[in-house]
This record gives C-alpha cells, structure tokens and sequence, in this order.
C-alpha cells in the first residue's frame, strides 16, 4: 500500500480575499446573499464576473487550447474550465480522482498569480473537490500545492492537487516526515507510477465533466 507524501498531510492553504477597484461607470445593485446587503458594482464587472465563473460547453472545451507549462494538454483530458482556470485528469493519478487544477495563464509560482487568478484557481479547486468528493464515495478532500522544484514541483506552472480520500487508503495517513531522506524518497513515489493511455485520462474527463452540467 502506498504512503502518504509528507506535503500533503502537512501543507494547509489560505486563499487570500479578492479587492477590486471600481472604475467609474453607471453602477447597478446586486445582492449579497450572506449580508443582505446592496453593493454597488459596475453592469460590464457583473456580466464579467458571471461569464468566466460559468463552466464552458463540452463542446467549447474541446475546441480551445490548454498549456501546462511546456506541455500542450489535450482539450479531451480537461473536464472544467473558467477564463482563468482549469481542471485536468492526471496522467499518474496517487487515488481515484486525483486531479489537477491550473491557471490558465503559465505562471510558474503562488507568489506571481494574479489577485483574480489566486481567488478563481481556489474556487475552481473547491467546486471540482465537492463534486469529486461525493463522486467516489470519498470522506474527505487533501488539496495541495508543490510551489517550486524542491518543494517536488515537476512541472513549472501553478497547480493544485486536489485529492479524494477515504480511511485507508494510505498506510499511515498523517504521519509527518521530517527527515530529508526520506522525505526525498516520498516525493520519487512518482517514478513508481505508468502513465495512462488518451483513452483511459478521456473516459474518466467525460465522466467528470457530466457533473458540472
């Protein structure tokens, strides 16, 4: 049975709040549904903010283009995107329903994502972790990140390991590593795992994307 990797059971993450600046335009007022509060907010910010918050068709997935750093990702392996984020199978999943969540802009650490894209990538991963949740059963959710190569980031773009997990499915579930050896050993796990065929990564996209229509 595999072992947890030690940043996965360790790492806890804190999206920080979106602020806006306003331009100046003829406002309208929408209703916050946890103050019960009227704010003004620009119609052209409304209709912006509602668009790239709604998830694309099948059909326009499949017609835009995905990059993952250098890697071109094909549109059948992506099951939900906004305008600035998305969400992949994995190649190597560790668990059932191990995705990725990507901004979609190549930025190759947390620090250099934008205000829109670090509230937008976590909204995305919540949405896809809820729905992946009760997909498989699963009781709980492991959502990390990798930020830079000696942390184990293999690829250098943004992205969010959003995991399904039920009791058991690692030997020792939260167990801390603090030596470096071993540490480096788990993060190697990767070279344990085959690739998946386009064929397999499609069927798993299509069953997922069903869940956001």
């Amino acid at each position: 049975m595999l072992k947890p990797l030690p940043l996965f059971s360790s790492l806890k993450f804190v999206a920080p709040f979106l602020h806006l600046q306003l331009p100046p335009t003829p406002p309208r007022f929408l209703l916050h549904s946890t103050s019960a509060t009227l704010t003004r907010v620009p119609s052209n910010f409304a209709r912006a903010s509602s668009s790239f918050m709604q998830p694309p068709t099948e059909a326009s997935m499949d017609s835009e283009s995905y990059m993952f750093g250098t890697y071109k990702i094909d549109p059948r392996e992506v099951f939900y995107s906004t305008q600035l984020s998305y969400a992949l199978v994995n190649l190597r999943p560790l668990v059932p329903g191990h995705v990725l969540v990507c901004p979609r802009r190549e930025v190759k650490r947390f620090l250099d994502l934008s205000a829109d894209e670090t509230s937008d990538i976590w909204l995305t991963a919540q949405k896809v972790g809820s729905q992946l949740e009760s997909y498989h059963n699963a009781s709980s959710l492991t959502f990390a990140i990798q930020d830079g190569p000696q942390a184990g980031q293999t690829v250098p773009h943004v992205h969010i390991h959003v995991l399904p997990r039920k009791s058991g499915d690692f030997e020792k579930n939260d167990e801390i590593y603090d030596a470096e050896k071993e540490l480096k050993q788990k993060l190697d796990l990767d070279k344990e795992r085959k690739d998946r065929s386009i064929a397999e990564m499609t069927e798993e996209a299509d069953e997922y994307r069903k869940l956001f229509l």
